[in-house]
C-alpha cells in the first residue's frame, strides 16, 4: 500500500510540473513560425502556471502558459500581498551580459567620467530626451558612490545629426559632463569618430540594444529606460 501511495505521489508530482524548456521553444516555434531560445521555465505555484522566460535582445520576455501548454498570457503578474511584481524581478534577475561582453564594452568606452574601482556603462544617444533626463539622476548617483561612469555613444537612426554629434564629442579633447546631450552643432566632425561611431551601432545592434538609454553594470546588470530608484541603479554595481 505504501509502495503504490508513493507511486501515485511520484506520478501528481511529475503531472504537476512544468514542461521542459525545449517543449515551449517548440510551441512558440509553432505559434509564431521563428525560433525563439527558452532561457528558464518555472513554476508560479499560486496560479499553476508556468513562468517561461525568453531570450530577447538584452531583456528577456516573460510569458506564462498552463502546463498543457493551450493558454499564453503576456503581462506583469503582482503579488498583491506584497506588491511585489514577479515579472520585473523576474526580467532583472536575467537582464545580464557575460564577461565577455564586458571586456568589450571596457574597449568601446568613447568617454569617462569620475574616478572609483566600480562603474557603468552608459549608453547613450547625444539627442534621446530620456538620456537627458537620466544624466543628472545617474551624475548624482555615481558622485554620492564613487562610481565611474563609462559612455558609450549609440545614436538612433531616427535622431537626425546624432550621429555627428557623438562623432564630434568622441573627436573633442576636453569633454564635460554637461556636454553630452546639448544640442549644440558639432563643432568638429572627424573621421575617427564617425568610424568609432559605426562600430559602436554595429556591435550594441548584434549585442540587442534596441534602445537609449541602457546601463550596463560592472556586475553585468543590465538596466532599460530610466530608474525607478536609485536601489536599481545600486544593483549595477553590486
Amino acid at each position: 500500500m505504501k509502495k503504490l501511495s508513493f507511486i501515485l505521489l511520484s506520478a501528481a508530482f511529475v503531472y504537476a510540473s512544468c514542461p521542459e524548456p525545449s517543449k515551449f521553444e517548440e510551441k512558440l516555434k509553432e505559434i509564431t513560425q521563428r525560433e525563439w531560445k527558452v532561457q528558464a521555465v518555472s513554476e508560479v505555484k499560486d496560479l499553476g502556471l508556468c513562468q517561461v522566460v525568453v531570450k530577447r535582445g538584452l531583456e528577456p520576455l516573460v510569458i506564462y502558459m498552463d502546463k498543457d501548454m493551450n493558454y499564453l498570457i503576456t503581462g506583469n503578474v503582482i503579488d498583491l500581498k506584497n506588491g511585489k511584481n514577479l515579472t520585473a524581478e523576474t526580467v532583472r534577475k536575467y537582464a545580464k551580459v557575460s564577461p565577455e561582453v564586458l571586456k568589450e564594452l571596457e574597449k568601446m568606452t568613447d568617454l569617462k567620467f569620475g574616478k572609483g574601482d566600480k562603474y557603468v556603462y552608459f549608453i547613450s544617444d547625444p539627442h534621446c530626451p530620456y538620456c537627458n533626463r537620466l544624466a543628472p539622476i545617474l551624475k548624482n548617483w555615481a558622485d554620492k558612490n564613487d562610481v565611474q561612469i563609462r559612455v558609450i555613444f549609440y545614436p538612433l537612426p531616427f535622431h537626425k545629426g546624432a550621429d555627428e554629434k557623438a562623432a564630434s564629442l568622441i573627436c573633442k579633447k576636453d569633454v564635460k559632463y554637461e556636454e553630452l546631450h546639448t544640442k549644440d552643432k558639432p563643432e568638429k566632425v572627424c573621421e575617427e569618430g564617425m568610424e568609432k561611431v559605426k562600430k559602436n551601432v554595429e556591435y550594441l545592434s548584434k549585442l540587442g540594444v534596441t534602445g537609449t538609454p541602457t546601463l550596463i553594470g560592472m556586475n553585468g546588470k543590465v538596466l532599460v529606460g530610466l530608474p525607478r530608484s536609485e536601489k536599481q541603479l545600486d544593483e549595477l554595481v553590486k
